[in-house]
């Protein structure tokens, strides 16, 4: 379109013009600009809309950078979608947050594991006004289930937790409003999307229910690909399949359950052991806080896994009481070989 005078106008962007550079670091370290397009990100917001779909007006409290897909998301396209207000914190401090929560009357608080976990550790926790909230987000990795029930119980708006990554789009799948909310389950696909578990070793055979493998998706929200890296997103995009890295199954109703990342898995003589298993177990205990298992080089087994605990506040627990509760829990080949507090 052109002016009288001659000067060009832009016109409305087509679906397939690139919308958006966004950076991902993923599993590599080495950050990957990833291609999305208007129609991409477009299409990803309805999606979401439809399994969580938001009251017009909504008061979001982001604390999240909104240069990460997650605070993108589910605080800066979530706010403009539902003609509402974005309430930015220009950094994470919990006492804000939680001050933040009764002034502004906030309605809708995404979060994610590490979030709520530092949040019900505060002393000003309780004493937080959450009347407003009506549903909370929990995203960017995977909430343990314990963490789930204590912040539910706390708070008592729902949580609606979701998977997805910035390669696409980024939302996956997410707990419906409208259906069962299921602890410890990303829900279901989000419209239009399939979702498969397939084999670690080819990424070709499909996986049955409640069998454990790598999650490959596909939909109109994916990404082109990544920034001038042809090799990497040759490796991503297989046969128009996003092959995410991440570990998971599926449950006889079709929610998707997350369970570990690919390159997190360890082999402990010759089983597969994946670490957010263990994680679960150790926070069960009640002096536990947050713990993290990672592998350490065996000569014998291959690999070890080792957990790192962090207690609560106030609470003490040994390494000797916190192995004997993963024995309870846990076949003995899962059991960390050294947990350090």
């Amino acid at each position: 379109r052109w002016r009288a005078d001659g000067i060009a106008l832009a016109g409305l962007p087509d679906r397939d013009d690139l919308a958006l550079l966004q950076y991902t670091g993923g599993t590599s370290g080495r950050p990957k600009g990833v291609n999305l397009t208007h129609g991409a990100i477009a299409t990803n917001v309805s999606q979401r809309e439809g399994l969580l779909p938001t009251r017009a007006g909504e008061r979001i409290l982001c604390m999240m950078p909104v240069s990460h897909s997650y605070g993108m998301a589910m605080g800066l396209f979530l706010a403009a979608y539902c003609s509402g207000t974005l309430v930015l914190l220009p950094r994470y401090v919990p006492e804000e947050v939680l001050a933040a929560l009764g002034r502004e009357r906030i309605t809708v608080f995404p979060g994610s594991p590490t979030l709520f976990t530092g949040l019900m550790a505060n002393p000003q926790f309780a004493a937080t006004d959450w009347s407003a909230v009506h549903t909370c987000y929990s995203g960017a990795s995977a909430l343990a289930e314990e963490t789930l029930r204590r912040w539910r119980d706390a708070v008592g708006a729902p949580v609606y937790e979701g998977y997805g990554q910035t390669e696409a789009g980024p939302v996956l799948s997410f707990n419906p409003v409208r259906g069962p909310v299921k602890s410890g389950s990303v829900g279901i696909p989000v419209p239009d999307t399939e979702i498969q578990i397939v084999d670690v070793e080819t990424g070709t055979r499909l996986l049955p229910c409640g069998e454990r493998g790598e999650i490959r998706a596909r939909g109109p929200q994916i990404m082109q690909g990544y920034r001038n890296l042809p090799q990497e997103t040759a490796q991503t995009l297989r046969d128009g399949w996003l092959y995410t890295g991440d570990i998971g199954e599926f449950d006889a109703d079709g929610y998707l359950y997350i369970r570990d990342r690919k390159k997190d898995m360890l082999i402990v003589g010759g089983y597969n052991v994946y670490p957010r298993e263990l994680e679960e177990v150790l926070v069960m205990h009640p002096a536990v806080l947050d713990a993290a298992v990672v592998g350490v080089r065996d000569d014998y087994r291959g690999e070890l896994p080792v957990a790192y605990v962090a207690l609560r506040p106030g609470v003490l627990a040994d390494e000797e009481e916190l192995i004997a509760h993963c024995r309870a829990n846990l076949t003995r080949y899962k059991v960390p070989a050294r947990i350090r507090v």
